[in-house]
């Protein structure tokens, strides 16, 4: 049998990696995606300290994920190295998440650059993005690890996005409609306390569910007993060529994120409700469960470079067209509008959105496998520390500057943190920072992608000479029945 379409790993455990994954999105989503709003408008923060300090953290970042990568690299115990890792880290992560959001209610009224509430804010978010660089490069690594199988890799990562969406859009649902409630008088209309019990909720329940990582999830490939020296791994990032060219790929598309800082803006506050956010994505929703089942028939047709550009094209194109028609008819604040429009733009970036998310993580997993066909050594937590400081580098980048943006377009705030009415030029800058301006930037990151070379028969010749180095050196694991 062919190595590509081999499987070592029960359907049970792709389906537990892929909960875990959800448990770990509900915390992050919860974090990352209301952030900024929480920061400037319920914590009251000066917009210019938050960019400042998410800019930083930026920095920090750099240093931070391929430090960790490197000390998962060296790490060997019986549960091998990535396991350990997962089984420690759910608790604090979830305590810190609480933390984070509750500067509000533990700092209490203070001006926008009061030093107390400023350090606080630093301090928690420095403290929460440690603990999740503990647990995310890890998990990402055993995605590699978790079977010498391409087929296992790309079922365990389909099942982790797959589910991740249901998961991890807990916190998309819920808490603009939340925030619609309270905001018209209900919840007692404490926007502190809403947001504090949310997190300690979210947290929890996101960090038991990805524990599970740890427990119920094994590492087939055994790793070489020689432990990398922190200089050689880190080497390994830069000398490994199909590696370097994703993370200048990830460099190049980090504004393209900006627009996730001004969709609770617009909706809340050009089109007035931040639930309507759930009309315009549930119809994209049942489109990305189809495009997961498409993914395995499009990688038949299509190779993982292809895939990746299509999936950046398509939804900027598409964005840029919903800017154009909304601009041009002066209707970009019409709910009788920009509704539609938006759910047939929804519907279509969905379709792409199963593949933009499985095949970067898989493309990582063949760095690794480059790098162990070139050197003979695997390094999963340098490679996969590349994702994410990538996946949080373009975060802290994206939000930076969005949230430094925020005063510039005009936007104003309240010291209560009640709502303040904007005006037309303002309402029309978030529109546009929401959609044609992250959609243009984002395209940057193809130009890498036009020189990765890792597909047709230099990818199959790759896994050929793996399998027999492999077959080699240790009895390879037991293989299971594919399910019919």
């Amino acid at each position: 049998m062919n190595e590509e379409n081999r499987m070592y790993v029960p359907q049970r455990e792709i389906l537990l990696y892929g909960v875990a994954n959800g448990g770990q999105t509900i915390s992050y989503n919860t974090l990352t995606g209301y952030l900024t709003y929480f920061l400037v408008n319920i914590f009251n923060v000066d917009a210019k300290i938050v960019s400042s300090m998410l800019f930083i953290e930026g920095i920090w970042d750099a240093l931070n994920d391929p430090l960790m990568g490197s000390v998962v690299d060296r790490t060997r115990t019986r549960w091998g190295k990535l396991v350990p890792y997962l089984r420690v880290v759910p608790l604090p992560l979830a305590v810190s998440t609480a933390l984070l959001f509750s500067g509000p209610l533990f700092v209490g009224n203070r001006a926008p650059s009061d030093p107390v509430k400023v350090i606080y804010m630093i301090v928690t978010y420095f403290v929460w993005e440690f603990f999740y660089t503990v647990g995310d490069v890890p998990f990402w690594g055993l995605s590699t690890a978790i079977s010498p199988s391409p087929l296992d890799r790309t079922r365990a990562i389909t099942s982790a996005r797959f589910i991740s969406t249901f998961l991890g859009g807990i916190p998309g649902v819920t808490i603009p409609i939340l925030l619609d409630v309270v905001n018209g008088g209900g919840l007692g209309g404490n926007l502190r306390v809403f947001f504090c019990m949310f997190a300690i909720i979210s947290g929890t329940v996101g960090m038991v569910l990805f524990s599970l990582a740890g427990f119920f999830v094994k590492e087939r490939i055994a790793q070489s007993n020689e432990e990398p020296s922190i200089s050689d791994s880190f080497r390994a990032m830069f000398t490994n060529r199909v590696l370097r060219l994703l993370i200048f790929k990830e460099l190049l598309s980090a504004l393209g994120d900006i627009g996730g800082v001004f969709t609770t803006y617009y909706y809340l506050d050009v089109l007035g409700h931040a639930s309507l956010t759930l009309l315009t994505g549930a119809p994209g929703v049942v489109v990305t469960v189809v495009s997961y089942t498409l993914i395995r028939k499009l990688k038949e047709r299509f190779n993982n470079r292809q895939l990746s550009i299509m999936s950046m094209v398509a939804p900027s194109v598409m964005t840029s067209l919903k800017f154009l028609v909304a601009i041009g008819s002066g209707r970009y604040m019409k709910l009788a509008w920009m509704i539609p429009l938006s759910i047939v733009e929804s519907m279509f970036n969905s379709f792409f959105a199963g593949v933009g998310s499985v095949v970067p993580t898989e493309m990582i997993g063949e760095a690794v496998d480059y790098m162990e066909w070139k050197t003979g050594k695997r390094t999963e937590g340098v490679s996969f520390s590349a994702l994410t400081f990538v996946s949080k580098f373009k975060g802290a980048i994206s939000r930076s500057v969005g949230t430094f943006l925020i005063p510039v377009i005009g936007y104003r705030t309240s010291n209560t943190g009640a709502i303040v009415i904007q005006t037309p030029t303002t309402k029309r800058n978030i529109f546009a920072m929401y959609t044609i301006v992250p959609s243009l930037l984002r395209l940057l990151g193809i130009i890498p992608l036009l020189f990765y070379d890792l597909v047709g028969e230099k990818r199959e010749l790759m896994y050929h000479e793996l399998t027999r180095r492999r077959a080699e050196v240790e009895k390879e694991p037991e293989e299971i029945t594919s399910p019919s």
